[in-house]
């Protein structure tokens, strides 16, 4: 459904990424794992076209695009196929909840204002927050203002969502709000791109786990395999330092 091949990115004489490949089917979530300087952020920035790689492609359906080369009227129809969830929401500051969410729906596919709202009214209430629809990201809560940006990722119908670490901006009773409306489109089977701290997260929920570091996929598996059965000493190493995510964790996994 998604492949991305032999993405290549670097900044100067700093090579961030090195011909990595992933291959995403439909209905997957993928958990992307690494530590800081990884490179799972830029990875997912050049899968979203947010950062220009140097080389790459990426499949998507039967559409082939070029990394480095697209624009145009391709770019902005892959654009128009994918959504982008950011770490810091990315919220119009002087529209209110509905409006961010149908911003992209009356200026990008023209629609009209009523059908517009309508959509964006029932995607709000699909969050949570069909009572929020009239306030203005100032009035709402960090966990708020992110499940609105959920919202408007949803609103054009992407048929795969890259969410880039959505709860790194929260404060820990925050997290789990946004982690739970991620755990219900996983049971809708949306496609999903998750670049995330959250272990217990990426265990319950991901049907896949890439760990990366120093530019590379260092291992990749299904979500049990890949906790249960680490193939590589780094991978077992990372796990293990990050054991302690459970006590320390205020989410504690309800809802999933």
């Amino acid at each position: 459904m998604l492949e991305l091949k032999n993405v290549h990115k670097q900044f100067g004489d700093n090579v961030v990424l090195k011909d990595v490949s992933l291959k995403v089917d439909k209905g997957d979530v993928v958990a992307i794992l690494g530590p800081s300087g990884s490179g799972k952020t830029t990875f997912l920035r050049c899968a979203g076209y947010l950062n220009r790689a140097d080389s790459g492609k990426l499949i998507i359906g039967d559409e082939e695009y070029d990394l480095k080369k697209i624009k145009g009227k391709d770019l902005l129809r892959y654009r128009s196929r994918v959504g982008f969830v950011f770490q810091s929401f990315n919220l119009y500051g002087n529209k209110t909840a509905l409006g961010n969410v149908t911003l992209g729906l009356k200026v990008a596919q023209k629609m009209k204002k009523e059908e517009a709202e309508e959509i964006g009214r029932k995607l709000l209430k699909k969050v949570g927050l069909s009572d929020r629809a009239d306030f203005y990201p100032s009035k709402l809560s960090g966990g708020q203002q992110q499940r609105v940006a959920i919202a408007r990722a949803l609103a054009t119908n992407p048929e795969v969502i890259f969410f880039d670490e959505p709860t790194s901006a929260l404060d820990p009773e925050l997290t789990g709000e946004v982690l739970n409306v991620i755990k219900e489109l996983a049971d809708e089977g949306v496609t999903m791109i998750v670049v995330t701290h959250e272990m217990e997260f990426a265990r319950k929920v991901a049907t896949k786990v890439v760990f990366m570091e120093n530019g590379e996929i260092v291992e990749e598996n299904n979500s049990k395999d890949f906790f249960e059965h680490p193939q590589k000493e780094r991978t077992r190493e990372f796990i293990y330092k990050s054991s302690t995510w459970a006590a320390d964790a205020q989410y504690d996994g309800s809802g999933i």
